[in-house]
């Protein structure tokens, strides 16, 4: 069977394995947006899946759905200039700072859309999906040195975690949680900082992009014993 007998059997729709009619007459099937090639998973597990994002000035996405409830990271350091363009609308004109953070509640509202880079530099952007709620939550924000609450929404709370040279804080993180590293360089992690008499300490070198899954972890000293700013996300599930 020829693939264009195959499209011509899908229905115009807005799930995955329908068809999109752009402006032009092209059709296009819609991907689950883990399929789309420019998407890469990196977790997976019952709570999250998160999908680093890749690809070059002027390249285009494939159409895809995003159907979770998701956290965007972008990571382009002069900015990111985009044309979203969602099914259903005109496409449009969007500018993403670096370190931004979006929340999408697709969950609700499936998103549908194609997206081309009009930047000079290459597209990076962390797509974190809330799946479900963890065993272990916690009823209230964080509050510790050197962490700032950038974003809450109902089922998350984002935290930016900020060390300037020479400095350190120790922390107790009561929640599952992401992190993401925004500005890479080089940290001392100490478990068990002041509770242990035996803590355990190891050096990490981290780079921009950088993404981790966590259980609640406790009293735990982070330094930043490199040359530059440290910088990483902790994002909270609730």
């Amino acid at each position: 069977i020829s693939e264009s007998k195959i499209t011509e059997k899908r229905k115009e729709g807005n799930e995955v394995g329908d068809v999109w009619i752009l402006p032009d007459g092209t059709e296009e099937v819609i991907q689950e947006v883990g399929d789309e090639s420019r998407h890469h998973v990196v977790i997976s597990n019952e709570y999250t899946r998160v999908l680093k994002v890749r690809f070059s000035p002027e390249d285009t996405t494939a159409a895809h759905r995003h159907g979770e409830d998701s956290l965007y990271f972008f990571l382009v350091e002069d900015g990111l200039n985009v044309i979203n363009h969602i099914k259903g609308s005109d496409p449009a004109c969007d500018c993403m700072e670096f370190g931004e953070c979006r929340f999408g509640g697709h969950s609700a509202e499936p998103l549908v859309h194609k997206i081309t880079n009009k930047s000079d530099q290459e597209m990076f952007c962390i797509d974190a999906e809330i799946l479900n709620h963890p065993p272990v939550t916690s009823p209230l924000p964080l509050f510790a040195p050197h962490h700032k609450l950038i974003k809450e929404r109902h089922p998350c709370r984002v935290y930016l975690l900020s060390l300037q040279p020479g400095e350190d804080v120790t922390v107790s993180y009561p929640f599952f949680h992401l992190s993401i590293v925004l500005r890479g360089g080089s940290v001392n992690r100490t478990i068990g900082a002041s509770s242990s008499r035996f803590p355990i300490s190891f050096k990490d070198d981290t780079k921009m992009g950088d993404e981790a899954w966590h259980q609640p972890t406790l009293d735990v000293k982070i330094s930043n014993v490199g040359e530059a700013v440290f910088e990483q996300y902790i994002v909270e599930w609730k």
